[in-house]
C-alpha cells in the first residue's frame, strides 16, 4: 500500500518521525497491519494552522495523491492536538478521493 502521512506542523519542532518510521518499518500497531506492504510516498505537515480553514492541508494531501499516495494517514499529534481536526478530516474525505485513517502508530510507535 502506498501511504502518505500528514503531521502537525506546530508539533513537527519537537518530532522527526521518531515513532511513525518505525511503526510502518514494523508494520506495527492497529493502524498499518492491514497493509501487506507499506511505501511511504510522501511525509508532510498540514501547513500550520488554518483558522478553521482545510486549504493548506487540503493542497498537502492532493499533492501526496498526486505522488501515488492511496491513503493517507493523519500522525498521532495531528489527531491528539488539532484544534481543526474534525473539519480536515471532513474536508479530507470529501475532496481527495483517498481513504483518510487517523493515526500512524499506538503508544511510543507500537
Amino acid at each position: 500500500m502506498k501511504i502518505g502521512i500528514i503531521r502537525c506542523q506546530e508539533r513537527s519542532n519537537q518530532c522527526a518521525g521518531r515513532n511513525c518510521f518505525p511503526a510502518i518499518q514494523n508494520k506495527a500497531g492497529e493502524y498499518l497491519t492491514g497493509y501487506d506492504t507499506i511505501e511511504l510516498v510522501g511525509y508532510d505537515t498540514c501547513g500550520g494552522c488554518g483558522r478553521n480553514k482545510a486549504d493548506k492541508i487540503l493542497a498537502r494531501a492532493l499533492r501526496l495523491k498526486e505522488h501515488g499516495a492511496e491513503v493517507i494517514h493523519l500522525s498521532n499529534c495531528l489527531v491528539d492536538a488539532c484544534p481543526f481536526k474534525e473539519l480536515y478530516e471532513k474536508e479530507l474525505k470529501e475532496k481527495v478521493g483517498v481513504p483518510i485513517v487517523e493515526r500512524v502508530h499506538g503508544v511510543h510507535g507500537k
